[in-house]
């Protein structure tokens, strides 16, 4: 782990003068709650302190903070109202510090050194989340959170770091095995190959979910087919593969892309069913899932549940519909017989519409129950624009404007990671008062259900 080493004074009192001036203002992370009942709690620390080391050691980010603290006695250097001081954490086997940070890293972001003309970033008009607007490339976050990164910014010492610590697994935008391809797609004509670092990493062990960014004309057809072969050959460093459709806003200009056509999104499932059918019997899994849009786009079934064996790729939208269908299949169940009369929305965006009608279908057993889905279009960023998770505060009030309900049900992915707070920058609050009834937000199947028919 790269370090700054401190000097470090006795426990629980301040560090001399010349200690402070070698550890640099800037360093650690801001605490920003501290859980009850855990080692922090038990030495003192407080919301607001900052964390500048351990054992001497300036982490860089909370996952140098737990590898730093796994077990045993670690002493801490922390600041408060400009004063430092130390002190000695006991933490037991199995447990951490129990301090969450306002950032997960201490020493910023990794800014992305990429210009892909598709970029989602790019294409964001001005109004929305300030953090939305951050054109991040980190692989600590798609350790944490899964996000996906390149691998195009990283230098030996990153290299280093992700084998010595095992930060595993990793989530990784390929688009293109295709080097030529690849560095078109990424507007970088210096991006790596991506096989040789798959390789690298691979044989320390270290493993990836990918994805493919399908953008028609360039990385669709023979390139997608010898992208899913390079990557399936790497099975199990490569476990996974998602098949997504290049997103263009009404806010992106962009000469000499387009999105995909239905023709093109039943080309695309074509391929990646043969390859299913090749590989299944082969590794065990289908290991290339295409994502619920493209099954929209081309007017085709979902296929069954079973298909996405573990759904390794559900954060990116692959098998969240078949998945929440058979959520609710298990919970149905559980519906009363009879509410007390009531009108019920569910709000989601158009690729949701189809499935939750067949749900609320299963609602009408239910005496003095009615349920309306209302699928809302995305005037925001286009109507190709259909996940629920790309609804604004602005579009669900115009779309529920003039409509009657005792309560509203609203998707929890349309949120931000504390639940919150919209795209658009509206509070839960701010839009609940737009809207009719009671508020309610669910992102499960038992959620739904709950949200429904709960005071029956």
């Amino acid at each position: 782990m790269e370090s700054i080493a401190l000097p470090l004074a006795t426990s629980t009192q301040a560090t001399s003068t010349s200690a402070q001036s070698r550890l640099p203002r800037s360093v650690g992370g801001v605490v920003w709650r501290v859980r009850a009942d855990t080692a922090a709690a038990r030495c003192g620390i407080r919301p607001g302190d900052r964390l500048l080391a351990v054992d001497g050691l300036v982490p860089r980010d909370i996952i140098d903070l737990h590898y730093a603290t796994v077990s045993g006695a670690v002493q801490l250097t922390l600041e408060r109202d400009g004063r430092r001081w130390t002190t000695t954490a006991q933490v037991p086997p199995g447990e951490d510090l129990g301090l969450e940070f306002e950032t997960p890293t201490f020493d910023g972001i990794r800014r992305c050194a990429n210009a892909c003309p598709f970029c989602f970033i790019d294409g964001l008009p001005a109004g929305l989340r300030e953090t939305l607007y951050i054109r991040d490339d980190d692989y600590r976050y798609s350790f944490l959170y899964g996000s996906y990164v390149t691998l195009t910014n990283l230098g030996p010492a990153d290299e280093e770091r992700i084998c010595y610590q095992h930060l595993s697994p990793l989530r990784v935008s390929v688009h293109a095995t295709d080097l030529a391809v690849r560095r078109r797609l990424l507007a970088n004509p210096r991006a790596p190959d991506i096989l040789a670092q798959l390789d690298r990493f691979g044989a320390a062990g270290i493993q990836f979910h990918a994805q493919v960014v399908l953008v028609p004309g360039i990385n669709d057809g023979a390139v997608l087919e010898r992208t899913i072969g390079d990557l399936a050959a790497r099975y199990p460093v490569v476990q996974s593969l998602a098949v997504v459709p290049v997103g263009l806003t009404r806010h992106s200009h962009v000469a000499g892309l387009r999105t995909l056509s239905a023709t093109d999104a039943r080309d695309v499932l074509a391929i990646c069913k043969r390859w299913q059918r090749h590989l299944r019997p082969r590794l065990g899994i289908g290991f290339v899932y295409a994502s619920d849009e493209l099954y929209l786009l081309a007017g085709r079934r979902y296929p069954a549940a079973r298909s996405y064996d573990d759904y390794p790729q559900l954060s990116n939208g692959v098998g969240l519909v078949p998945l929440f269908v058979g959520q609710w299949r298990r919970v149905r169940r559980r519906l009363p017989a009879a509410v007390s009369p009531r009108r019920v929305l569910w709000v989601c965006g158009q690729a949701m519409e189809r499935a939750l009608q067949v749900v609320a279908a299963d609602c009408a057993s239910v005496q003095g129950l009615e349920v309306a889905v209302v699928a809302v279009p995305n005037a925001f960023f286009g109507t190709s624009v259909t996940v629920s998770g790309l609804l604004t505060a602005r579009d669900v009030a115009a779309a529920l404007a003039g409509h009657e309900a005792d309560r509203t049900v609203l998707p929890r992915a349309m949120f931000d990671a504390t639940g919150r707070r919209t795209l658009d920058d509206w509070t839960l609050d701010q839009l609940a008062a737009r809207l009719p009834g009671q508020v309610l937000v669910a992102g499960t199947a038992r959620e739904l259900l709950e949200a429904t028919c709960a005071g029956s």
